[in-house]
């Protein structure tokens, strides 16, 4: 009971440090005009945070290995608050990116930590539905965190926001140091040692996933506000409500392909994630002309794109459960890469074409990725076991 309790304070925790990310997106204009910043320059304090996770993580890990992991758990998240403080404090723009460096990264030590601990907490064959559950946290962050914290920014001013977090932060650090307990022994590879996954084709191939499926979803993604203007004419409140209803499918997509791991197998569940979400990228500009339309094709979507997270971060566990931490770190980075990719590469086709064409652009990249997935599984040379 108490290490199923562990897992879903992983969870809290997650969303926690989920909601710190994305919320910035809702009050860029305020954080823009009081700091008398552009837009453009304040949209760099999320470009910051993608890049201190993509840089970081694996190096923080790969320094941290010694660290027991239940302290790294505790240490990661106040160090997260520490952050939060200075971006309540920051008197000016400069000091705001350093608060979102700290932030940052501490987030890339707490999740990959979060994954692997919630990983050995899980009873043998339901590593998988841990894993979804705790990844839960970031499509409730979506649902849920944001839209929250752009309300409190709204009526209190962006720098209540941080105080929001730091109060979730509290709570999270005391849930987890009550129900999470100490790690068993864990074997500290060097950094030389723990960089040899690399020489495996399978995760090489399997951080290929992650790469092309990530950048897909964001060229979509990052343009999806004016996306369905163009297509279905909504304004933003209906907009609005289309995201809210995407992230419960954001949380159920995660659940379901925790679950789905464990019960069907790796293999399977990648497949099918990746071309319903490639079929969906696809079909959206035929789909999404009205609004029911657009929440249909949105739920679709965004259902079967989460899907994929956590079936992806259990395969590299499967695949390299002596260094698993690293290999969750370095999926960290490549997950961070392809939406700076995603981001970059939809701008370039929307200036070049037309945001109408951003679907079928992602959805050859989402192609790319089950072509990775029937390459990493084909150097397979034992028998899978992940069926629960």
């Amino acid at each position: 009971m108490r290490k199923t309790l562990g897992i879903y304070w992983l969870a809290f925790g997650v969303f926690v440090m989920a909601t710190a990310e994305i919320v910035v997106s809702g009050i860029l204009a305020m954080i823009s005009e009081d700091l008398k910043v552009s837009v453009g320059m304040a949209g760099q304090l999320v470009t910051v945070y993608a890049l201190v996770i993509a840089i970081g993580s694996p190096v923080l890990m790969a320094i941290t290995a010694r660290v027991e992991r239940k302290w790294l758990l505790v240490l990661s998240f106040l160090a997260f608050i520490i952050g939060n403080g200075i971006g309540y404090f920051s008197p000016d723009f400069s000091i705001l990116l350093i608060a979102r460096i700290v932030q940052a990264a501490s987030a890339s030590v707490f999740t990959v930590a979060a994954l692997t601990v919630g990983s050995g907490l899980a009873a043998p064959g339901r590593q998988g539905t841990a894993i979804g559950t705790i990844l839960m946290g970031a499509g409730t962050a979506l649902a849920v965190g944001v839209p929250l914290g752009t309300l409190i920014g709204g009526h209190w001013g962006w720098r209540f926001v941080f105080v929001f977090i730091i109060i979730l932060a509290l709570i999270s650090v005391i849930g987890i140091a009550f129900t999470v307990p100490k790690s068993e022994h864990q074997e500290s590879l060097s950094l030389k040692q723990q960089l040899g996954v690399l020489r495996n084709r399978r995760i090489v191939s399997g951080l290929l996933i992650t790469l092309f499926w990530v950048t897909g979803y964001q060229m979509m993604f990052t343009y999806i506000t004016p996306f369905l203007q163009g297509t279905a004419n909504l304004d933003a409140t209906r907009i609005s409500a289309a995201l809210f209803v995407s992230g419960i499918f954001a949380i159920a997509g995660s659940r379901i392909g925790g679950y789905g791991s464990d019960r069907w197998g790796i293999f399977p569940m990648l497949m099918v994630s990746l071309l319903v979400h490639a079929a969906a990228l696809f079909v959206f500009p035929w789909a999404a002309t009205t609004f029911i339309g657009a929440l249909m094709i949105l739920a679709i979507w965004i259902g079967f794109a989460t899907m994929t997270t956590p079936v992806q971060q259990f395969y590299l566990i499967s695949l390299s459960p002596e260094s698993s931490g690293l290999a969750l770190g370095m999926n960290n980075s490549v997950f961070q890469l392809g939406m700076a990719v995603g981001a970059a590469a939809g701008g370039w086709i929307v200036h070049q074409t037309s945001v109408m064409d951003l679907g079928y652009y992602g959805a050859m990249s989402i192609v790319f990725g089950v072509v990775s997935v029937l390459y990493s599984f084909a150097l397979k040379k034992q028998p899978e076991i992940t069926r629960g």
